[in-house]
């Protein structure tokens, strides 16, 4: 609960004083944010710039979708209603997909690190998943099938994404805020952040902030900075 008021407080200073909305970790600079490269690259759908994010598409085996719209989980418990833990170390992107399974038996799902949860409102921010995530999806229960007036296919299976924000300037995920999965990123500078992850376990406050930090370098700035590298290579 004390997690949750200090990410509300944080946004709500920050969209008062009219800068970052999305967590408000700006560090002085110390010598070591100075990107590597002076180039401002146009990112759709990254930072402030428009348009969808690119990449390859994401595709689940055959047989299993995506069931109605993914939802911001409970911006209070973080929970998308079924109380299975979240996947991924982001904070301020956590959705919840729901996956219908039709082939009989349980179906292995891959969501990879880069995948991009696009969300249906200029108001939120886009979600950035850093770790490869495994998950069984069992076979959906027999029934009509379909999905009732409210959206919500009840027979589901409600997996959590927990990811990290690409849109410094715009709002956490709230309660059932509507997304979409997006593609896997090609951007060459956060396939450079994920391959400088991969395969390290990111837990606790300051090595989250650690990642965060070093997306904002690439979707707000010009890229990522010596300094990044270092406190990447140091989790």
């Amino acid at each position: 609960m004390a997690h949750v008021a200090w990410k509300w407080l944080v946004v709500a200073a920050a969209v008062g004083a009219g800068v970052l909305a999305c967590d408000g970790d700006d560090d002085g600079d110390d010598g070591t944010d100075t990107p590597d490269a002076g180039v401002n690259e146009v990112r759709p759908g990254l930072g402030d710039d428009p348009g969808d994010p690119l990449g390859t598409p994401f595709t689940l085996p055959s047989g299993v979708a995506v069931s109605g719209p993914v939802y911001g989980a409970h911006d209070i418990t973080d929970d998308c209603g079924n109380g299975a833990p979240g996947h991924g170390s982001g904070e301020f992107v956590k959705v919840c997909v729901p996956l219908r399974n039709t082939t009989g038996g349980p179906v292995e799902v891959v969501f990879p690190p880069g995948l991009v949860i696009v969300a249906a409102s200029e108001t939120f921010q886009n979600g950035l998943l850093v770790e490869r995530v495994v998950v069984t999806v069992p076979p959906t229960p027999p029934g009509p099938g379909g999905l009732p007036d409210g959206g919500v296919d009840t027979g589901a299976h409600v997996v959590p994404l927990f990811t990290y924000c690409l849109n410094e300037a715009l709002l956490p995920n709230d309660t059932g805020t509507p997304y979409r999965m997006g593609p896997v990123t090609s951007d060459s500078a956060l396939k450079e952040l994920l391959g400088l992850v991969d395969g390290k376990r990111v837990s606790g406050e300051e090595e989250v902030d650690v990642v965060q930090h070093a997306i904002y370098s690439i979707t707000e700035s010009k890229g990522l900075t010596s300094g990044d590298r270092a406190d990447l290579a140091d989790l």
